[in-house]
């Protein structure tokens, strides 16, 4: 879990962190911390989430800084390290997002999966999974994320590869599985009339 803060370090952090020769999949995880939801059943656990995610699979969550700006109460924290919402960065992140990637603004937690290869982000496939919309099941988060988790250990342990065509293959083929996956296990798709991201929700 890497918390983003602005919009700005988007762009930044994922290059950074991400290997840009070959297909990889990553998630930015919306979720507001005034929202009580939100803090329940997903920030209470982002320490576990980080944990399980370990280097198969990479998540971002935005509106959240190390500087403490406003002597801020509204506190996570990962590891030993402590991050502090912040209200107008995070929805000035929203309005960004919707306009950048054509991801519409939500009111409600949720996880946006992109897949990002060689620095294009404008032709990536995307999919968004509502997490507390349209009859989303929240408890099931944290079994939602297990999953992911599970599906990214299996194609992302390069350890077990020697073949570098294979591991290209294993890991550009991850989104799609996630995907397949989960549509059959824990989420369902939700019909926009606009058809331009698809979008699921926890069943």
């Amino acid at each position: 879990m890497w918390p983003l803060g602005e919009y700005g370090r988007l762009v930044h952090e994922i290059k950074k962190r991400e290997n840009t020769d070959i297909p990889i999949t990553f998630g930015l995880l919306i979720a507001d911390y005034r929202q009580q939801l939100s803090r329940e059943y997903i920030l209470n656990y982002i320490n576990r989430f980080n944990y399980k995610s370990d280097k198969y699979i990479n998540f971002y969550l935005p509106g959240y800084f190390q500087e403490d700006f406003y002597n801020n109460q509204q506190i996570i924290k990962i590891k030993d390290k402590k991050y502090y919402f912040n209200e107008e960065k995070y929805m000035d992140f929203l309005e960004k997002l919707e306009v950048d990637f054509d991801l519409e603004y939500t009111y409600n937690p949720r996880l946006i999966l992109m897949e990002y290869e060689r620095g294009n982000f404008n032709k990536s496939k995307k999919i968004t999974i509502e997490l507390d919309n349209r009859g989303a099941d929240i408890k099931k988060t944290g079994e939602l994320f297990e999953k992911i988790f599970d599906i990214a250990k299996k194609y992302v342990n390069v350890e077990d590869f020697s073949n570098t065509l294979m591991k290209q293959e294993l890991k550009s083929g991850i989104f799609d599985r996630i995907i397949k996956t989960l549509d059959n296990q824990l989420l369902t798709e939700i019909k926009d009339s606009y058809n331009r991201v698809k979008k699921y929700k926890i069943i």
